[in-house]
Order: structure tokens, then C-alpha cells, then sequence
């Protein structure tokens, strides 16, 4: 039962997980059906299926003929090309042309009925012989009108049988497979992708990076893939673009703190980062960077952020060049390169980074109800004392 659980997958259009959702026209294509048809009144004469699909029981190949031809309808319709306007007595079958083939006037040829193959294997006559009757795959289709693509057989009726058990349940069993075994996927019309009904494995741009818990299978994965398709990514040389967010080489290192064996899945850490930091000079290694800070290197002039990033004269605070205003819009952005010692280094015994006024406001009170943890990185329990 863990096999079946395994191989078999839902595919359709992407996105498309819901069980009502209209088939893949990859699996069945669209059809041209210019006829005018009801199987509901058909089936209150009394017709059973194979009174007009005969050939059903006996089919062997998805590709066979099925639909009936004029022959199978002459048997009730008094059909007379001579006479494409032919009437009929009240009661009797409609033998007129157009009762079929609207609009059509019975000049020349009428509009062909274009019903491509699916991409389907299916065996009429194995079902058959099983005593599955018609119903059971194509529906209520006797309470219906024209029959069109919509009453074919879904995956999801499929799976009431094909659930390893009762019946074969391997990816290949209904869906044409490649020389090497896979699921066929690439045809003229676009790539055959799973829908997601059946792991929440819907291939959209989300999937790209967020696929761990399908691909945590291997063995479902190999349905469509190759192994070398998941490792030329995970342990190629060439990242797609998508892997990362916008932006992220600002951000990165939060992650890389918090895990840096994720990052080495995919990164040498003694070439890719290091050789990295020290191109764009994020280093206070003088070997290796030009950006030195003047407190370390007194006289330099070239730091990684701009003249008076360090300053605290007040017309320079609220200015985008001051550090103190791109803190307040994005600490994260701080924190990819500084940890929290290093803010209080300087504002835990140099400058106070409260406005004038601040220990006694209703806002420094609040804040520290909220996260008073916060305060006690510079401020003792005495000290909130005075202020209460």
C-alpha cells in the first residue's frame, strides 16, 4: 500500500488541484464537436451504451474509434442524404440533416467531429471483463446532453480502483511513458506538470525553491525526473536566479548564522564567501579589504559606509546618510553584518539613542511594559527605579 502512496501522481494543469477542475489538455486534448446531441434522451428510449458503442468492449488502444459513426445512427434514423430536409412521422427519430449538424443546409460535407487522441493508455475491454460498466468511469453520463471532454475520466476516479490493491497503481499504468520508464511530460502543447491534488505538490513559482516535502520521496520525484535533474541544481556549479530572494545578499547572513551548513549545501565557505567579502571589501581584514574603519585604522579614508555614517550631529540624524535612519527603517539590514554587541557598544556607554525628554515619557514607559527585556541590555532594575 506504501508503494501506491508512492508512484502514483496527480497531474493537470498547474494549480488545478480540485477534484471538479477541468482535465489537462495536455492529457485530453480540445475537440471540435459540431453536433447537436443529447445522451439523456437517448438513454429514456431505452438505448443502452453499447446500442451505439459497440466497438467500447472490445477496444483494446486508447486510439480506437469509439464515437459512432453514420452507420450506427441510420439504424434508427431514416437518414437520407438526398433529402437532407427529410421529415418524419411525430414520435420517430428526427431524420433531417440538421437535426445532428446545425446550420448545416446538406451542401457539401458536414462539419467534421475533431476528437484528438488522449495521452491516455487505456483498455475498454480489460474494464469490461471486470464488469465495470460505463457509469463507473464516465459518470451519469446518460442524464447528460452532448458529451465532451468534461465527462472523460478524471485522475480522481481513477484512484478509487488504481490504488495498488485492486489494481495497478504505478504512474505508467494510464499515462504514456519515455524509453527510460518516466511519465512522458514534454509534448507540442506545453509540459505536463502535477496539479498538486495529491501532495500539495502544485508546480507553480513557488515550487521552484519550496519543494522539501515532495522531494523528501525520492522514489515519487522519479515518476518525471531523473536524478541528475535534482542534482545538477542542489550541486551545480550555476544556481537558478530564484533561489534566493531580492535583495538577499543584504540578508543573507541572518540565515547564514542561524545555519551555515544550509548555505554549504550549496556554498564553499573558503571560496564562495570568503573570496566574496573580500571583492567587495565587507572585511576589516587589511589584506584584503580597502574599507577599514578609522577606529582601527586611523587616517583611513575609505569605509564601507559613507562620510558622517557615525555621527550624531543632529542635522545628520534623520538624514538617509545617517546610520540611525536606516536602522529605524530596517534593522534587519543591520543585523546582516552587525550583532547586537555592536550597536551597544556604542550606545550602552557613549550615545544615548533616546530624544531628549524620553525617561520620562509615556512611550518609554510602555516600552518597557511591552519588552522590558529589551531595555535591560543597557538599564538596570535601579535605574527604571528613579524614573517610576
Amino acid at each position: 500500500m506504501r508503494r501506491a502512496t508512492i508512484i502514483y501522481a496527480v497531474l493537470g494543469l498547474a494549480g488545478a488541484a480540485r477534484a471538479d477542475a477541468p482535465p489537462s489538455p495536455l492529457i485530453y486534448p480540445p475537440q471540435k464537436l459540431p453536433l447537436s446531441f443529447s445522451h439523456a434522451e437517448h438513454a429514456a428510449r431505452g438505448l443502452a451504451c453499447g446500442a451505439c458503442h459497440a466497438a467500447a468492449t472490445t477496444s483494446t488502444r486508447t486510439a480506437d474509434a469509439l464515437v459512432p459513426g453514420e452507420d450506427a445512427c441510420v439504424a434508427c434514423h431514416a437518414v437520407d442524404r438526398a433529402a437532407p430536409d427529410k421529415s418524419v412521422a411525430a414520435g420517430e427519430p428526427p431524420a433531417a440533416c440538421a437535426a445532428c449538424h446545425p446550420a448545416w443546409t446538406g451542401a457539401g460535407a458536414p462539419p467534421r467531429v475533431v476528437i484528438p487522441v488522449a495521452a491516455i493508455k487505456l483498455n475498454h475491454k480489460l474494464h469490461a471483463d471486470r464488469g465495470i460498466d460505463c457509469q463507473a468511469c464516465h459518470g451519469d453520463i446518460a442524464a447528460t446532453g452532448l458529451a465532451t471532454r468534461m465527462d472523460l475520466p478524471k485522475m480522481a476516479t481513477c484512484l478509487h480502483c488504481h490504488d495498488g490493491a485492486h489494481a495497478a497503481a504505478a504512474c505508467t499504468t494510464c499515462h504514456v511513458g519515455d524509453r527510460d520508464g518516466r511519465m512522458q511530460t514534454d509534448f507540442a502543447a506545453g509540459r505536463l506538470v502535477p496539479s498538486g491534488s495529491l501532495r500539495g505538490d502544485a508546480h507553480d513559482l513557488r515550487f521552484r525553491t519550496d519543494h522539501a516535502a515532495a522531494g523528501s520521496d525520492d522514489r515519487y520525484c522519479a515518476n518525471c525526473h531523473t536524478r541528475s535533474f535534482c542534482v545538477d541544481c542542489h550541486q551545480g556549479v550555476v544556481k537558478p536566479i530564484d533561489i534566493h530572494g531580492g535583495d538577499y545578499i543584504h540578508l543573507h547572513t541572518i540565515d547564514a548564522r542561524r545555519s551555515s551548513t544550509n548555505c554549504q549545501a550549496c556554498h564553499r565557505v573558503q571560496t564562495f564567501c570568503v573570496g566574496c567579502h573580500a571583492r567587495s571589501g565587507v572585511s576589516d581584514d587589511g589584506r584584503t579589504s580597502e574599507y577599514q574603519l578609522p577606529s582601527k585604522t586611523p587616517g583611513a579614508t575609505n569605509t564601507f559606509h559613507p562620510t558622517g555614517w557615525w555621527t550624531t550631529m543632529d542635522k545628520d540624524m534623520r538624514s538617509g546618510l545617517h546610520h540611525s535612519f536606516q536602522a529605524e527603517r530596517s534593522a534587519a539590514t543591520c543585523a546582516s553584518c552587525h550583532r547586537e554587541g555592536f550597536c551597544i557598544g556604542c550606545h550602552g556607554s557613549q550615545v544615548n539613542p533616546h530624544p531628549p525628554g524620553w525617561a520620562a515619557s509615556a512611550r518609554c514607559r510602555a516600552l518597557a511594559s511591552r519588552a522590558g527585556r529589551t531595555c535591560r541590555r543597557c538599564h538596570t532594575r535601579a535605574e527604571d527605579a528613579k524614573c517610576d
